[in-house]
């Protein structure tokens, strides 16, 4: 009787152990699939920068004068600005890109901006590009005028947050005078001659410093 006793809670005992070794087993093939599963991983943070961002940019700089913008950040290395300027004669419009490879404290970035000042008069500007003072009386008024340009620039912040920026580079414009007939008339004293609207083209360095806040 004993010995069945015996054999009966040695048959109980293997068949516990065995129950355990199970469920220990389970549990870590359980622990493995979980771990391989990048679906049940926490959700890694966003990188500086890589959310919509919305902001206002502040620059001051030629040939764009002094600029307001509003910008966009679409992805982490974009960002397109438009916005209003004003370069003491008239007032204009601007829009641009800027491509941004780094999310970092201090990044490079290339930009591009095209720009249009409304009518105004422009004999001082005709004056300072041209290199040879007008001597007329005649006012240079609703002219237009267009500029683009491309840079290369250097920002120094918080991708997210903010930037300060300088950039450099080239700048190509131009400034039309639709009655250019009576200014040349007026300038060489001969009220027979003829003329077709007259066009200012020009190349310069172009600098700016900006300031860029997002709101979020």
């Amino acid at each position: 009787m004993r010995r069945r006793k015996t054999a009966a809670l040695s048959r109980l005992s293997a068949t516990l152990t065995a129950v355990l070794a199970l469920g220990v087993g389970v549990e870590a093939r359980a622990q493995d699939s979980t771990s391989s599963d990048p679906s049940s991983a926490e959700p890694q943070a966003e990188a500086p920068g890589d959310k919509l961002g919305f902001g206002v940019m502040l620059d001051v700089g030629a040939p764009d004068g002094v600029g307001v913008s509003a910008v966009v950040r679409p992805v982490r290395w974009l960002r397109i600005n438009a916005g209003f300027t004003t370069n003491t004669l008239s007032l204009g419009v601007r829009g641009g890109i800027s491509l941004v490879p780094l999310t970092a404290f201090i990044t490079p970035s290339i930009n591009l901006d095209l720009g249009h000042y409304f009518d105004a008069n422009y004999n001082e500007l005709v004056d300072r590009f041209g290199g040879i003072p007008l001597q007329t009386r005649v006012p240079i008024n609703d002219v237009g005028f267009n500029y683009g340009g491309a840079s290369l620039g250097l920002e120094i912040g918080k991708p997210e947050r903010f930037a300060f920026s300088l950039r450099v580079g080239l700048s190509r414009g131009s400034l039309v005078i639709d009655e250019a007939q009576q200014l040349l008339q007026d300038v060489t004293g001969d009220p027979d001659i003829t003329a077709t609207p007259l066009t200012f083209r020009f190349t310069t360095p172009a600098v700016k410093l900006g300031f860029l806040l997002y709101f979020f």
